[in-house]
Formats: structure tokens, C-alpha cells, sequence
């Protein structure tokens, strides 16, 4: 792939993690801090993802700790807790089973949302300045 399609692709999730930003924030505001959880974690992904596909790189996995390993010793050191806090969210927000009997909508209030997107909204601020 060319530098330029690399880039190109990259802005493209960049966008993409923009616009689930303002869905999440919305979900949030709607009162579904589960929903927007997930969607922070989405972000947070993508976000990252951006980053790699600028290097036309593998971005196969779901794990934030694991795509900031990818991108060097330094940003996973400098972004773990973010990369930490939206890893946990991936499952139990997603699957209606993953806390066994209860809901997701039941456990995450919204302390955990407001969390969520903090660490999202740093990670893609981050990630766009290194594109920019």
C-alpha cells in the first residue's frame, strides 16, 4: 500500500472514532452509560487503529494494551491507563452474558461512562495530533 492510501485509510478511522465519540457522548446524555461505555471503548480502538493504519499495519486485534504495544514501548507506556480502563469495558458491555445473570445496563452507571469517555476522548485527541 502507498504512504498516501496508508493515510487516507487512517483518516478514515480517525473519522470513524469521531463519530462514535458523539454517538457515546449522546448515549451518555440518553442515560444508557453501558452503551456508552462500549462505544468509548470503540473509540479508544479505533483511535488507535488509526495510528497503525497510517503504517500499514496489522490491526487485527481488539485489545487497546495491545495495538499501543504495536505502536512502541513509549505510547504504551505513556497511554496505559486508558488502554487498561476501555480493555475492560470490550466484553461485559458488548455480550448480555458476559456478567453471567445481569444486564450490562444494569451494572455500569454513569460514573463508568463519564471514565470511559474521558480516557477515549484522550486517546483520540492524541492520536489525531500524531496524524496531523
Amino acid at each position: 500500500m502507498s504512504l498516501e492510501s496508508a493515510r487516507q485509510r487512517a483518516r478514515l478511522w480517525l473519522l470513524q472514532a469521531k463519530d462514535d465519540l458523539r454517538a457515546a457522548r449522546l448515549l451518555e446524555a440518553g442515560g444508557q452509560p453501558a452503551q456508552a461505555c462500549f462505544l468509548a471503548q470503540q473509540v479508544g480502538e479505533k483511535a488507535l487503529k488509526a495510528l497503525l493504519a497510517a503504517e500499514d499495519r496489522d490491526l487485527r486485534s481488539h485489545s487497546l494494551t495491545g495495538l499501543l504495544r504495536e505502536l512502541g514501548d513509549q505510547p504504551a507506556q505513556d497511554w496505559q491507563r486508558q488502554a487498561r480502563l476501555l480493555d475492560k469495558l470490550y466484553a461485559p458491555t458488548r455480550y448480555p452474558d458476559a456478567l453471567g445473570d445481569e444486564l450490562p445496563a444494569d451494572v455500569f452507571g454513569p460514573e463508568d461512562a463519564a471514565a470511559a469517555l474521558e480516557a477515549a476522548t484522550a486517546l483520540l485527541d492524541w492520536a489525531g495530533e500524531q496524524l496531523t
